[in-house]
């Protein structure tokens, strides 16, 4: 399965920016390019009377009806003319001018400015809407109109749409601005939810529940947080689950050797019990004999209480130094006379204590010298216990790739089963050898048992 590559939460946030303010800005371009559809739209469904001003709707009808009212002024000068004319003007509302002009010298005659011009405040915010928009707000007509006594061309202009703009230039703005912070907002909304499901899941964790799997989530810092924090669940289940077993497997072995223990102890104790009452001084030997037996037995099962202690025990971090390669093999040769003396042959195989390329180059490795005498220890009393005297012990050193190599191998009585049973030492020293860097492999052939160390060398 191919893991999708986490984006960062900032670059979905960046991204996320620009797609939100492109799409605020086409939609506010197409709005304020559709402004006059939608003003005609809200015009004809008498959405505007209410809150903005609007032309009559039958202010075309009554125009030309009370034009067939009054005579047309001979010139701007005709003061009785222009007098007898102003009651027409009031087809008109406060944001409608109408001017006449002489339909063939094309004249002025007569007119009226919007009357909300007689209002400075109002005048004044027009001025500014008017500005702002560049005058786009304003509608003019230029068409014929028949009077009293004959045609005259009427200018009229309609000034309604000026004060549509600025607020609905507004209403798309803060409409766009909106919409854009509610995309961001819905965005941060998902990634407090996924936080919030994550402290419910670590809640769950602390309280004890670790078998419900923690869901997967967008592949980003939390998506990888809640990876992490499920593989820890399952890292605490697999320890906990372990450590259960291990205490379990302690307590079955306490059980065991405490069992073991009380045989030979009550027995002893019998032997002893005879010994002291001197009711048979020939058989005296005899029972003492058996006595050293059961102390033997005893032992035995004490040793194997203290090799099982030592692998699973916390062992302090050893101290590391850098230690000559003869330092090594004299441990060897030590323990390889001990064999001897206990009746085993042994056939020791070890290079020179310096290599004839490294002749002016000693060679080291970094090791914990009471490390190493432990685990010769735990090597040689397996060989004890479970060797063959019959065939010789086999040891072998060499050092190849960096690598210090020590080979033991020897025959497994028939009549032994320990290191089939629980391989104790063996674990042990291989977490010794663990700690210094080094490894152990063991092999179990045709009752040749060979175990094969190797540790680094400093090169």
């Amino acid at each position: 399965m191919i893991r999708q590559k986490p984006i960062k939460i900032r670059a979905q946030f960046f991204l996320l920016i620009l797609a939100a303010g492109l799409l605020c800005f086409l939609l506010y371009t197409a709005m304020w390019k559709h402004k006059w559809q939608i003003y005609n739209f809200l015009q004809d469904a008498n959405c505007l009377q209410k809150v903005l001003p609007c032309p009559a709707d039958d202010f075309w009808l009554r125009l030309r009806t009370e034009a067939l009212k009054y005579d047309i002024p001979e010139s701007e000068e005709d003061i009785e003319g222009n007098k007898a004319i102003e009651p027409f003007f009031k087809v008109a509302d406060e944001y409608t001018s109408i001017c006449i002009y002489g339909l063939e010298d094309g004249l002025y005659r007569a007119g009226r400015s919007p009357s909300f011009y007689n209002d400075s405040t109002s005048a004044a915010v027009f001025n500014k809407l008017y500005q702002w928009t560049d005058g786009h707000g304003e509608s003019l007509y230029d068409i014929p109109v028949e009077f009293k006594n004959g045609y005259a061309q009427v200018i009229i202009q309609f000034l309604h749409p000026t004060f549509f703009l600025a607020p609905y230039f507004f209403f798309c703005l803060g409409f766009c601005v909106i919409l854009f912070f509610v995309v961001l907002l819905f965005f941060v909304s998902r990634k407090m939810k996924s936080i919030i499901l994550l402290k419910q899941k670590i809640l769950q964790m602390a309280g004890g529940d670790l078998s419900t799997p923690i869901p997967s989530l967008r592949p980003d810092e939390i998506g990888i947080l809640a990876h992490e924090l499920d593989n820890l669940r399952t890292a605490l289940k697999e320890t906990i689950s372990q450590e259960q077993e291990s205490r379990q497997a302690n307590q079955d072995l306490i059980s065991a050797l405490s069992h073991d223990l009380r045989t030979p102890l009550t027995i002893l104790n019998g032997y002893l019990e005879i010994v002291k009452l001197n009711q048979s001084p020939e058989m005296q030997m005899e029972y003492l004999n058996r006595c050293l037996n059961k102390t033997d037995e005893i032992r035995e099962i004490t040793n194997r209480i203290f090799e099982y202690a030592l692998v699973y025990e916390e062992t302090e971090a050893p101290e590391f130094i850098l230690l000559p390669i003869p330092s090594l093999y004299r441990h060897l040769k030590e323990n390889a006379d001990f064999l001897q003396l206990t009746g085993f042959s042994v056939l020791l195989d070890l290079p020179e204590e310096t290599p004839p390329d490294r002749i002016q180059d000693p060679v080291y490795f970094l090791g914990d010298e009471p490390l190493l005498k432990r685990i010769f220890n735990n090597l040689f009393s397996n060989i004890i216990k479970y060797s063959s005297k019959k065939e010789p012990v086999k040891i072998t050193g060499s050092i190849e790739n960096n690598q210090l190599s020590i080979v033991l191998t020897n025959m497994v009585k028939q009549e032994s089963d320990g290191i089939q049973s629980t391989q104790i030492g063996l674990k042990s020293v291989r977490r010794m050898l663990e700690l210094m860097g080094g490894t152990l492999d063991t092999e179990m052939k045709d009752d040749e048992f060979t175990a094969r160390l190797m540790l680094p060398i400093d090169s």
